[in-house]
């Protein structure tokens, strides 16, 4: 067999592993990408398990369509920061449309890659990943007139499989394919409890959830039954107002949801929110959105 046919082997192989890794984390994904990357939501959702992490994969291809997902018009369509808010607004959906208490994840992708024009531009793309507590994005310059679309298209694929893998803490030590003289830049953010917290009151995250209840349950239920209040303090009566909603409205997942910006009342603090959040730790009985 030709070297370069069982080298191409050895990457499918290695990349159906990194997929079924991705599938089998506990992870639940949203996934945005323009402008390139798309063999990847092939690989995803070709591969047994894709309904485990895949919450929901959108292509906004066309201008006007990047400009809707955005609700602005970006000053470069393919920049860092574009990749950076789809990954932001990819995780605020996942946090929305996933199983209470999973782990999530946004990705976005913007790629300039090879055309049927020729490019004035480097051929590049922009990569970012989004979790509770941790922003990571990545810009990578490719050789023009190295590859074909199709095969640029693959490379920057493979990178974001990559990219999801580390995000849900699974290994992926496959080959980038990429060429010495080829550029990545990399820069990674990691956030505190207190961070995420005041994205939430500025409103740049739209909540973040505490699981007090077993996992089997965090898991097995997809269904949520919220009661609101400010919770200042928790006592009885919220306890069993949450019990008899859970009894009438039958299976679902108990959530107190305790709002940190009211339109009435001053937003809460930081310290305000955990010292809050305490209480329900303390019963055990309750997750808090």
């Amino acid at each position: 067999m030709p070297r370069t046919n069982c080298k191409a082997k050895m990457t499918d192989a290695c990349i159906r592993g990194v997929v079924e890794a991705i599938h089998a984390s506990p992870t639940q994904a949203v996934v945005y990408i323009a402008g390139g990357a798309s063999q990847a939501l092939g690989m995803l959702m070709s591969i047994p398990g894709a309904t485990n992490t895949v919450l929901e994969a959108v292509v906004p291809y066309s201008r006007m369509s990047m400009i809707q997902l955005l609700a602005q018009i970006p000053n470069q369509f393919c920049s860092q920061q574009t990749a950076v808010n789809m990954a932001l607004l990819a995780y605020n959906r996942a946090l929305k449309l996933s199983r209470p208490g999973a782990p999530v994840l946004g990705v976005g992708f913007t790629g300039a890659l090879a055309s049927t024009h020729p490019k004035l531009g480097d051929h590049r793309f922009h990569l970012s990943t989004r979790t509770s507590d941790r922003l990571w994005v990545s810009t990578v310059t490719l050789s023009k007139g190295l590859r074909t679309r199709e095969q640029e298209d693959k490379v920057s694929s493979h990178l974001l499989l990559k990219a999801m893998a580390s995000a849900c803490k699974v290994p992926a030590t496959f080959n980038s394919e990429l060429t010495d003289s080829e550029t990545v830049d990399e820069c990674e953010q990691q956030f505190s409890e207190d961070q995420e917290l005041e994205q939430i009151i500025n409103g740049e995250i739209c909540f973040k959830v505490y699981p007090f209840l077993n996992e089997t349950q965090v898991f097995n239920e997809e269904r949520k039954i919220i009661l609101s209040g400010s919770f200042n303090p928790l006592h009885d009566g919220h306890l069993k107002l949450l019990e008899v909603a859970t009894r009438i409205c039958g299976n679902g997942y108990p959530c107190f949801e305790l709002s940190a910006v009211n339109a009435d009342k001053s937003p809460l603090s930081v310290s305000q929110i955990k010292d809050r959040v305490k209480q329900f730790e303390k019963v055990g009985e309750a997750n808090y959105l």
